[in-house]
Order: C-alpha cells, then sequence, then structure tokens
C-alpha cells in the first residue's frame, strides 16, 4: 500500500461481528464517512466503505487537521467537539499517528478582542482550563507571538492538531485491520432503498447507509440537497517549510474570535465586529481569518478565506495569500517563512447556521453534510450518535477502543 493510498482488504477478516450484526455501508472516504466506518466496525458490524478516489483527496486532507472545541457554543456541541478530541487523542498512537495535545492560543491586539476573550472565559457554563495570560506571561510561554501591541491571550488545554493527509492514510489503514471493508476508484450511482449502485454496475446490499460524499451529494440526492438550505464554500491555504522552533499551541487572533459561534454571546463581539469592518475591510471581503497550526516535522499550515457561490472560478488568488501573511504577522514572529505548497479547500456550509445538518433521504440512508469546516472536530460525535440511532451499541463507544 502506498503512503496515500486506500487499502486493498480483500484478504481482511476482522472481529467476528455481534449477535446484532447488520450491514452498513458508508459513501465517502474523508473523515466523516471513516468515523462512521470505525464507530460501526467497533461494535461488531459488517461494514463497506465506497470511496470514489484511490487516495483521500478531499476536504478532509485540505484543512488546519485542528481539532477545535474552542469553536462551539457551550452546552451540547462543545460536549460534541470535546468527545471528538478524546478519540483524535486515542486514536493516535493506535493508528500510528501524531496527535499533538498542544491547544490553543488567543491572541488580543485591540481593547475589543481582550475584553471578548475576558468575558468568554468568564460567562455562565464557561468550562474549566482557560488560562487568560497577560502579556508578560504569554509571551514567557509562547516567544514566537508577536509583542507589539499584545493586550494578553487565552490559553485552551483542548485543541489538538494532526497532519490531515498522514492522519486520514493512518485511519483509513487502522480501519481495514479492524476489518472495514474497501471499495475504491469507483463511483456511486444511485442509492436505492436497500443498496448502491456502482458505475460497474455491482450492487451493495445494506441494512444501513450513511452518505459522506461531500459535492459528489448533489448527484445521489441533488432534491434533498437543494432544499436543505447549503451552499459550496471555498478556501485557500498554504504550506510551509520547516520553521525553526516550536509555536506550542495553534495560533489565533482578533479575526478568528468574530468568526466561531463560541463567541456570539460576548457582550463585546459586536464592538469587535465594528472595529474589523473599519480597519480590515479586505480581509471581510475575501472571508480571511487566519490560523497557524504546526505539525511534528515544523511545518505550519495557514489560511484561510471563505468564499461562497455554485460556479466559483478555478483562480488561486495571490492578494488574498497576501492578506493571510500580513495578518499572520500581526500575531507571530516568524522571520523567514518559506511557502512550500498553495491549495484550495471546498466544503459545504448550511445558510441558516447550522454546524453538521443530517439528512434522512430514505428509511435506511442518513446523508451527513454541511459540517461548515468542523468536520474533524465534530465527526466523532457526530457518528457515535448515528450509529446509536440505528441501536448498534450495546456501550458508550469509549469502551469499544
Amino acid at each position: 500500500m502506498s503512503l496515500f493510498s486506500f487499502p486493498d482488504t480483500s484478504s481482511i477478516t476482522g472481529a467476528e461481528p455481534a449477535s446484532r450484526s447488520r450491514s452498513i455501508v458508508i459513501v465517502g472516504g474523508g473523515i466523516i464517512g471513516l468515523a462512521h466506518a470505525l464507530t460501526a466496525r467497533e461494535a461488531g458490524h459488517e461494514v463497506t466503505l465506497i470511496e470514489r478516489e484511490t487516495r483521500p483527496l478531499g476536504a478532509s486532507v485540505r484543512n488546519f487537521g485542528t481539532i477545535w472545541p474552542i469553536g462551539l457554543a457551550f452546552g451540547p456541541e462543545r460536549e460534541q467537539g470535546l468527545f471528538g478530541m478524546r478519540r483524535w487523542r486515542e486514536l493516535g498512537p493506535l493508528a500510528g499517528f501524531a496527535a499533538d495535545p498542544c491547544g490553543s492560543l488567543s491572541l488580543a491586539y485591540r481593547g475589543e478582542a481582550w475584553d471578548v476573550l475576558t468575558e468568554f472565559s468568564s460567562q455562565p457554563g464557561a468550562p474549566e482550563g482557560f488560562t487568560l495570560l497577560t502579556p508578560e506571561e504569554t509571551l514567557a510561554r509562547f516567544p514566537m507571538a508577536n509583542p507589539d501591541g499584545l493586550r494578553g491571550a487565552l490559553f485552551s488545554p483542548q485543541e489538538t492538531c494532526v497532519r490531515p493527509m498522514d492522519a486520514l492514510t493512518a485511519l483509513t489503514a487502522h480501519a481495514a485491520r479492524r476489518g472495514v471493508k474497501f471499495e475504491t476508484g469507483v463511483c456511486v450511482i444511485k442509492v436505492h432503498d436497500d443498496a448502491v449502485e456502482l458505475a460497474d454496475g455491482r450492487l451493495f446490499r445494506f441494512d444501513h447507509c450513511v452518505v459522506a460524499a461531500g459535492e459528489d451529494m448533489k448527484t445521489l440526492f441533488p432534491i434533498e440537497l437543494a432544499a436543505a438550505s447549503i451552499r459550496p464554500c471555498r478556501l485557500q491555504m498554504m504550506r510551509t517549510e520547516p520553521v525553526a522552533g516550536r509555536l506550542g499551541a495553534i495560533m489565533v487572533s482578533d479575526l478568528t474570535l468574530a468568526h466561531y459561534p463560541a463567541f456570539s454571546q460576548c457582550p463585546s463581539l459586536p464592538a469587535l465586529k465594528q472595529k474589523i469592518a473599519d480597519t480590515m475591510a479586505e480581509h471581510l471581503a475575501w472571508g480571511v481569518h487566519v490560523i497557524a497550526a504546526q505539525h511534528a516535522d515544523g511545518s505550519l499550515t495557514l489560511g484561510d478565506s471563505h468564499e461562497y457561490g455554485q460556479s466559483l472560478t478555478p483562480d488561486i488568488w495571490m492578494q488574498v495569500d497576501d492578506l493571510v501573511l500580513e495578518n499572520l504577522a500581526t500575531f507571530t514572529r516568524l522571520p523567514g517563512l518559506k511557502i512550500a505548497s498553495r491549495w484550495q479547500g471546498t466544503y459545504l456550509k448550511s445558510t441558516t447556521g447550522q454546524t453538521q445538518v443530517v439528512l434522512q433521504p430514505r428509511e435506511r440512508v442518513t446523508m451527513v453534510t454541511a459540517m461548515g469546516g468542523l468536520g474533524m472536530t465534530l465527526s466523532w460525535g457526530l457518528a457515535r450518535s448515528t450509529v446509536a440511532s440505528w441501536e448498534l451499541l450495546k456501550e458508550p463507544v469509549e469502551t469499544l477502543l
């Protein structure tokens, strides 16, 4: 098996199925599909995953690799994100990929941003673990933060960083070892009530089916997808050559506080958004907010932007990359930074604010889409809920590892 290929599972038998074993078909080999496949297989059921490519190529390998509970509103959704964080950290050594429990550092350079961080960490229901840092404390712990104009920072220990291609490849091999069967390099052209039909004419029958095929879902369930208030979002990202030193955490700044729903209840957020609108109009026009995530080899994944629409041009806009790098320089000190690669990614996003859209186009078919850029964080918890809804699980997922 090459580093970036799905495995040949024709000779793998896996664990003995449970007494209530059912046939599960997963359409899509990204993180949503893999999470559902592995969760169902851990419960002792026969699982076949069908993927049109021969290696991971979609949104699941075009992101930061950040597991991001801090972006989720307090309550059930944050708990789902924390469950995902635990799964990534547990599966890292089992599957053989690096899951760095580095946490996140939200840096404030405007008074309004510092007010948001203070309010966020002290609001009713805020979980333990957040640490507000003075500028001096921040720079002592994270010397690669930019000291110019720094008001303070919020450290959160929950966020985790993986390198997406490495993690997806390792997870796929781990799922194969656990007995998930893979059919790759062939398209699903139709989902029937109890079977999926492949382009080569084969049928795979199922008791339950999960469709997690990204943009391909518009060819399988166009009516249902059109009615779900979803639109494509395209982003631009970059990866650097390895840099000397460690960031010590996933780093973000003022723009990111205005992006994620977790901060929406902070009284100072409208003032921060207005200040950003007054001073960073071009960043807002391109939907830029900047995350710097460092991987085990020292390279950084940087981005990103957000363009919405059905027929976007294929261009990678250099002015967008310039905006990202310009903002990065306001909250990090990374001299001699060299860009090694650039790419685009596309995911589906709800236009009504949902962070995960789950549809039931057939009685035994679940369609999962529009994770809004949080698929790496939310997929494991969603998979647990989906499998539990089939009454397949007899005990919590945590005990099945």
